[in-house]
């Protein structure tokens, strides 16, 4: 059983090129390959790319969260006002508070967070936290980043036991390191355009 270097795909053993992202069979890699949880235990280039990503994330997390936390803060004014004024809110201010916050953590939150990179991805083919971290998303086909690879590689990152789930199977299989298991689904892989070392 061979994977293709590229993009992970399983190849029969025949194969001259990758059915899925065109690459030449020379490269391939057998059973016996590394997966990506061994690279990133051995080899610096694939600690200082995880360790790229991975700032990355946080940068666009600390953003998304501040916009959102000002958006939040600035839509709860009228039940701030009507703290101030309790005849005009009579027993109401504080079911109305619950489920304004609930709304915001329980669900608006992460669906925000998702359109966040959903949108910048398959628009632009980064983030912001990308940009700043040097790193592209691109489809393995060579083709323009679209909405919809867009959407399968951002979809785990409606939850954050998804966004693990997704990482954990793309690196604990064999393939191209910088995949998650949705990248590798879908064709896309994150690419570093500037040299940044993290990890010495």
């Amino acid at each position: 059983m061979v994977y293709c270097w590229k993009c992970g795909t399983e190849l029969r053993e025949d194969t001259g090129f990758c059915p899925k992202c065109g690459a030449s069979v020379r490269g391939t890699m057998g059973v016996q390959s590394p997966t990506g949880f061994e690279l990133l235990r051995d080899d610096k280039a694939v600690q200082n790319h995880w360790a790229r990503r991975l700032i990355a994330f946080v940068i666009d997390a600390v953003i998304v969260t501040v916009a959102l936390a000002i958006i939040a803060v600035v839509a709860s004014i009228p039940f701030l006002i009507g703290l101030s004024f309790p005849s005009t809110m009579v027993g109401a201010f504080p079911a109305w508070w619950n489920a304004w916050w609930g709304a915001w953590l329980g669900g608006l939150i992460p669906f925000l967070v998702f359109l966040y990179f959903f949108l910048a991805e398959g628009l632009y083919g980064r983030t912001l936290g990308k940009e700043i971290m040097g790193l592209r998303v691109q489809r393995v086909d060579g083709k323009p980043m679209d909405l919809r690879s867009s959407l399968v590689r951002n979809i785990s990152k409606v939850y954050w036991v998804l966004l693990l789930i997704d990482v954990a199977v793309g690196l604990g299989t064999h393939g191209e390191m910088s995949q998650k298991w949705s990248d590798r689904f879908i064709g896309t892989k994150v690419e570093e355009k500037t040299r940044m070392t993290i990890i010495p």
